[in-house]
């Protein structure tokens, strides 16, 4: 079968197509006819190097498809059945993925594979999220990147999870993160743009780096920041007294057991919301042949929103 390799770690040319060995489902596990393939931000990082991957592998964490084999102890039934279908961080780039039995969703009825796949994984992670932050009424939050995917779906939920205030950051795009439910909007663009937050009690936080530290100054006393991205490349830059003099909360979202939270409970969750008309859907902006893996990621790098392949 066709697959995109990745040998080393560097830029978007060390994803390369080559012909590899059709996988074999074993136990507890599911193969997938790939119809459709998930081209993330967080893909381009783990690219980079800036997350462990063991190499050589075949790439990719997210697909949408149909159930084509089964292994031992799977429900033979589940042939045929459209998913959607998280890897764990490799095999998804390819015509055809092994996948574990528990990491696999039903694409209800109403709701296209395509839809599902570009939406789900922002979707989960923003419901996650807003479960961790036990937001419990009025409070004032702080979503970075607003405009972008996890950030469009906090923005649009975290007023149904009870938050009072909902303050945002964006580039392009600023109108279409009022239009979700932002209060106001922060060009992030600026350098100076934490000065402009006020005090919030609640922060969703993506970028890293020194960024992150500023935000502690404008987080009230007693307040949470939810640490769940590196986006500018480097981890959290923060200073220990200032969280213990203003008894702040640091909640890590990431690593295995958040992950099998997200996918094991909000992914299944966001697709049946997404089905009945319950949220937005994260417009596609390209889909690419399967060949064009590494063109996919520069235009992700370029800043386009959601982009799929198709094997």
């Amino acid at each position: 079968m066709r697959a995109v390799l990745i040998e080393e770690f560097g830029g978007p040319e060390v994803l390369g197509i080559a012909e590899v060995a059709k996988p074999v489902p074993g136990p507890g596990q599911v193969l997938v006819r790939v119809e459709a393939i998930g081209v993330s931000a967080g893909e381009t990082q783990m690219r980079a190097g800036v997350y462990p991957l063991e190499l050589p592998a075949v790439f990719g964490a997210e697909a949408a498809g149909t159930v084509d084999e089964v292994g031992d102890g799977v429900d033979p039934a589940l042939v045929g059945t459209e998913v959607v279908a998280v890897t764990g961080g490799t095999g998804s780039y390819a015509e055809f993925a092994v996948v574990a039995e528990g990491m696999l969703t039903r694409v209800p009825v109403g709701l296209s594979t395509t839809d599902a796949l570009a939406s789900a994984a922002p979707g989960a992670v923003a419901l996650a999220l807003l479960r961790a932050a036990e937001i419990r009424g009025g409070e004032t939050v702080l979503v970075e990147g607003g405009s972008g995917k996890i950030g469009g779906y906090l923005v649009r939920h975290a007023r149904e999870a009870g938050a009072g205030r909902i303050v945002a950051t964006a580039g392009a795009g600023a109108e279409r993160v009022r239009e979700l439910g932002a209060d106001l909007v922060l060009d992030h663009r600026d350098p100076e743009w934490t000065a402009g937050v006020g005090e919030v009690d609640v922060v969703f936080e993506m970028l890293g780096g020194e960024v992150a530290g500023k935000l502690l100054d404008v987080t009230a006393p007693g307040g949470k920041v939810l640490l769940y991205g590196m986006m500018s490349g480097q981890p959290p830059v923060l200073d220990p007294s200032t969280v213990l003099s203003r008894g702040l909360r640091l909640i890590g979202c990431g690593g295995p057991v958040w992950a099998r939270q997200v996918l094991g409970a909000h992914y299944p969750e966001f697709v049946a919301l997404a089905a009945t008309g319950g949220t937005h859907l994260v417009e596609v902006d390209e889909i690419l042949p399967l060949g064009e893996a590494a063109e996919a990621h520069r235009r992700i790098e370029a800043g386009a929103r959601r982009i799929l392949l198709r094997p």
